[in-house]
């Protein structure tokens, strides 16, 4: 009899529960091809192997581990993080906020362009060793800052392993800005969907980490095991809350603390898809919005030719109703986080 040769399918979901009795929807547990329960675990670590037939001396089972995980030469993030003005994406960024914002999310995820579609722009997946994993090719619309498409309405997606034809590049990806836990261990992480979203979101609300899945289909164990110590608030695009939140429940059974949040999918002003970054970019365009400036939508707000910050926007309306507001802030000589004066707006 032929040696047997023991290779992991990749349709790895076909097995609903592990050997060890764990369900495997997050496909956590990798069978053997032709076996259902036998294979490796990734959420209990053990390798389940057949038995040997010992009538069959002349069988014998090869174990082959699962592959290394490639990377990307990290020269390659500065080689790209520059040509700003022919990226489409950074130029949207450039047309809604402020330039040092802008800037800091560029320097913050790494942004960077691509020559593979004049305007493109690449989403660097680097993880918590700052490894490289992955790198998206997308290309975006200067003005709307939605995807451009073709004329089959198919978006312009790519990848750096592709269009360098890596034949041999073993991809594993991880979440999109899951470097930044090496910088901060206190932040709550704010975890959704799209990479773009991410970087909008993180000039919209700084205080939380912003990181992406890259898809839907992200939101599962081995992209989230790294960031499993820390408070994550989960925001599903609309039409994926029930998925989230069945997974978000499964995932807290093994530690996990996530809350996943619904704000946005009983409201039926919005279509499915839609994003948090939509919502808040949709605000932006209504500059006398009471609730733009109440909810932080704009990250500073212009009143004539003074420019006012986001504490100092909420402090004068939140002074409209309680005047006294500013004689505490006078009396204790109150600043904001970086010492600079609270100012009244007339």
């Amino acid at each position: 009899m032929e040696n047997e040769v023991l290779k992991f399918d990749r349709n790895r979901n076909r097995v609903k529960y592990c050997p060890c009795n764990k369900k495997n929807r997050d496909g956590k547990f990798v069978p053997y091809v032709g076996y259902d329960n036998k294979g490796f675990c990734h959420s209990c670590g053990e390798t389940f192997l057949p038995e040997l037939d010992k009538t069959d001396y002349k069988r014998e089972m090869k174990f082959e581990p699962p592959k290394l995980s490639s990377y990307h030469d990290p020269k390659l993030i500065s080689r790209c993080g520059r040509n700003f003005r022919e990226n489409n994406f950074v130029q949207f960024l450039k047309s809604v906020f402020r330039p040092d914002d802008v800037k800091q999310a560029i320097l913050t995820y790494c942004i960077g362009t691509s020559k593979h579609w004049a305007g493109a722009n690449i989403f660097w997946q680097i993880d918590h060793k700052n490894n490289v994993q992955h790198g998206k090719i997308m290309l975006y619309d200067t003005e709307t800052g939605k995807r451009s498409k073709n004329q089959e309405g198919k978006a312009y997606i790519s990848s750096v392993r592709s269009i360098q034809r890596l034949k041999d590049f073993n991809l594993k990806q991880c979440l999109f800005g899951l470097h930044l836990i090496n910088e901060n261990k206190t932040r709550t992480i704010a975890l959704v969907e799209g990479e773009k979203t991410a970087i909008i979101m993180s000039i919209f609300k700084p205080e939380y980490l912003w990181m992406a899945t890259g898809s839907k289909g992200g939101f599962k164990y081995e992209m989230l095991k790294p960031i499993k110590d820390f408070n994550i608030i989960a925001f599903p695009d609309k039409g994926e809350i029930y998925e989230w939140k069945s997974t978000a429940m499964e995932l807290n059974g093994f530690g996990f603390r996530i809350t996943v949040n619904d704000w946005m999918e009983g409201r039926a002003e919005y279509s499915k898809g839609t994003d948090l970054a939509d919502v808040y970019l949709d605000e932006v365009k209504k500059p006398q919005s009471p609730e733009a400036v109440a909810t932080h939508y704009k990250p500073l707000t212009e009143t004539g030719t003074t420019v006012i910050s986001n504490l100092e926007s909420n402090v004068n309306r939140m002074a409209q109703r309680n005047p006294n507001l500013w004689l505490l802030i006078d009396k204790f000589g109150l600043t904001d986080g970086d010492g600079n004066e609270i100012r009244k707006v007339s």
